[in-house]
């Protein structure tokens, strides 16, 4: 009589550790395969946090889709993604849909920070601006060369980022122009690559990236896209001692004497200890806090170095 009872048992705790054969939650923090969306100007430093999670934990497969920060987020409300790593938390409308599927209490993990970068075409002498000319720049007010410095002679001026979509673009709006419209000397390509090259083509162009697209000084396609632009120093929020740059690098993002900083989250629609949970707390963890840090960007937990961008 005792064999069927512990048969009854083994089978009912086979089933409680396995997940259902007809359920798409098979995966575990380590194990598994799920799709995580991506803001694209933070592509370089996911792809590394990407390669070293699958280095310790081959059983588990991130699908990483890159894309703008806005349809990052669509694709973790349609459930097409286990997460989105961004630059902002979500806003009410899209929290409503998380809660319409029955996903409360958004949750966050929060990785480190960045910034938004102004890159110049190494021909162009003006390297320095003002928040005031920042602000003349976006909004259209400042349209030629000129206006910068007189004796300049590039001529109109094109303020070029990478999506409509751009959590960059956004995060200038908002903080900038209070949510007035770009002006009409600023238009959108594809990606951030595609702002670097064409900023490398045109002596007039300004280009607006995702400075984990030259933080990192040690990285190949980061030395070759700093050899042939220049990084535009703006003015910092505080006072600071007259001769110090303000470029995006480590030190002025972590004291926030960079204006134009931003914190990287993710954003997951996971209601258990799944995958999605695995990588997430893997890049608040120190071996994932680390790679942050040599990547040229500031972690969330740790401490920085100062790299300059010249």
């Amino acid at each position: 009589m005792r064999t069927p009872f512990l048969l009854l048992i083994f089978l009912f705790l086979y089933s409680c550790s396995e997940p259902n054969s007809n359920s798409k939650n098979k995966d575990t923090p380590t194990t598994g395969e799920i799709t995580v969306a991506c803001d694209e100007s933070l592509l370089p430093i996911m792809q590394a946090e990407q390669m070293v999670f699958k280095e310790l934990y081959p059983n588990a497969k991130i699908n990483m889709v890159y894309l703008s920060e806005y349809d990052a987020i669509q694709l973790m409300l349609k459930d097409s993604a286990r997460l989105a790593i961004i630059t902002r938390e979500l806003n009410a409308s899209e929290i409503s849909v998380l809660n319409e599927q029955k996903i409360s209490n958004a949750k966050y993990h929060k990785i480190g920070y960045d910034a938004v970068a102004f890159v110049l075409n190494p021909a162009n002498v003006d390297t320095s601006f003002s928040l005031k000319q920042i602000k003349g720049l976006l909004s259209g007010e400042i349209t030629d060369w000129s206006q910068i410095s007189s004796i300049s002679k590039l001529g109109k001026i094109q303020v070029v980022f990478d999506s409509p979509k751009s959590g960059s673009i956004r995060l200038l709006q908002d903080s900038v122009l209070k949510g007035s419209p770009l002006g009409k000397n600023c238009f959108a390509l594809k990606n951030n690559p595609e702002v670097i090259d064409y900023v490398q083509k045109n002596k007039n162009a300004i280009g607006i990236i995702g400075v984990s697209w030259i933080s990192d000084t040690d990285d190949v396609q980061a030395k070759g896209f700093l050899s042939n632009l220049k990084v535009a120093d703006i003015e910092p929020i505080l006072m600071r001692a007259a001769g110090i740059n303000n470029k995006p690098m480590q030190g002025n993002i972590a004291l926030k004497q960079y204006p134009y900083w931003r914190q990287i989250k993710v954003a997951s629609r996971e209601m258990r200890s799944g995958l999605g949970t695995g990588f997430a707390s893997f890049m608040e963890s120190e071996p994932g806090q680390k790679i942050l840090l040599k990547g040229g960007l500031v972690p969330f937990r740790s401490s920085i170095r100062t790299i300059n961008l010249n």
